[in-house]
């Protein structure tokens, strides 16, 4: 393995950087268009010129692009984060447990509970619509973020199933972003 001659590369340089050197790169590009011809030259300044165009051009829609970016981020940053409700059904054993507890307290009423995660709520006769409220009442309280639908409500002698009758159903809410 040779060694490496720092002489020989520190006398190269000061070789082109001396004034003889800088005289020798001037005869060199005088003489240039006689060696080369006009030709060359003009087809070499035509790509310097087209790279010089592409350098600029390039650098226009690199800034361009990093405005688009930074206003929509922007944009982003002031959109605000929309949440949503998700109902999810009560599990139908939740709800039995509820009607087991309840139905006692109302005697005059009849508390079922629905094959849909419903509740179905009767009564025979309209001088227990106080209990019927009530019952209707305790049901919306009834679990821990319990929400009720009414699906279908009927006060009369057209009611099948008794005087008052309430079906609802049971879900809870849930936020999701």
């Amino acid at each position: 393995m040779s060694k490496f001659d720092f002489s020989a590369i520190s006398a190269s340089i000061n070789k082109m950087v001396s004034p003889q050197g800088m005289g020798d790169l001037n005869r060199f590009i005088e003489q240039m268009p006689l060696r080369a011809g006009y030709g060359v030259l003009i087809a070499g300044g035509i790509v310097w010129l087209m790279a010089g165009i592409a350098v600029v051009y390039a650098t226009t829609v690199a800034k361009d692009v990093a405005d688009i970016r930074a206003e929509l981020v922007k944009s982003e940053a002031l959109k605000p984060v929309v949440a949503q409700l998700v109902k999810e059904p009560v599990s139908k054993s939740d709800i039995e447990n509820f009607v087991a507890k309840v139905n006692p307290l109302y005697k005059e009423v009849n508390i079922e509970s629905d094959n849909r995660s419903g509740i179905k709520i009767t009564s025979s006769s309209g001088r227990y619509f106080g209990a019927f409220r009530e019952a209707i009442n305790h049901a919306y309280n009834g679990g821990q973020r319990w929400r009720l639908s009414l699906e279908s409500l009927c006060v009369g002698r057209e009611c099948q199933g008794g005087f008052l009758m309430g079906t609802f159903k049971v879900n809870t809410l849930k936020v999701q972003r």
